[in-house]
């Protein structure tokens, strides 16, 4: 009777140990991070910053790269660009800084307006719902609005103001203006009179106050 005591006693701290190791390995596994965890850690990781392209300069605010710049009827948005430029989202218009380097700069108009004064040596591009404008060191305002899209030049400069079929204008004289009419090509230049021509001047100057 005492052999077998003393052998259910031995299986008895077998099972046990045996028990032990189990669960010891089983929380080793649990503490091991799952093959989509250690994916998306490594991701986020080797995540670069967002790169900063300019400066919301009435809020004091960083822009970076791609940033929807939103502003709401009645705001509207100033930015200082890393090359030197000015932008002015105006009110109500949704824009977007794609790209800004030294020698090239990308913007991305939604919707409404935008005046951008160029300090840029190479081309700044303003890709709009209706074509695109090519500004080349001088001051442009453009508006989407419900009869089309106008652009003006409001500097010395030239600014070419192409439509979606690739017919482009070149606007070389300050108050040059062109309007692309649905998906059509950009009209002749034509000089806006100077009550319109205040209008778009004035955008800067009318966000400089909003808010």
């Amino acid at each position: 009777m005492a052999f077998l005591n003393r052998r259910f006693r031995r299986l008895g701290l077998t099972i046990a140990a045996s028990v032990l190791a189990g669960l010891v390995a089983a929380n080793a596994h649990a503490a091991q991070p799952s093959a989509e965890q250690q994916a998306a850690t490594e991701q986020a990781v080797s995540l670069p910053a967002p790169r900063v392209v300019g400066q919301d300069t009435r809020r004091n605010k960083p822009v970076v790269q791609g940033q929807r710049l939103a502003a709401g009827p009645g705001s509207g948005i100033e930015v200082r660009l890393a090359d030197g430029s000015q932008l002015v989202v105006g009110p109500n218009s949704v824009l977007s800084v794609d790209e800004c380097s030294a020698d090239r700069v990308v913007l991305r108009l939604e919707r409404g307006s935008f005046l951008v004064d160029s300090a840029n040596p190479g081309q700044v591009f303003v890709s709009m719902p209706a074509g695109s404008v090519t500004v080349r060191s001088a001051a442009v305002a453009g508006r989407v609005g419900p009869d089309g899209t106008d652009v003006v030049l409001l500097s010395a400069g030239r600014a070419d103001v192409t439509g979606f079929g690739g017919r482009s204008v070149r606007l070389d004289q300050q108050g040059e203006a062109t309007r692309i009419r649905a998906l059509g090509p950009p009209s002749q230049p034509y000089i806006l009179p100077p009550e319109r021509l205040r209008d778009f001047a004035g955008l800067a100057a009318q966000v400089a106050w909003l808010d």
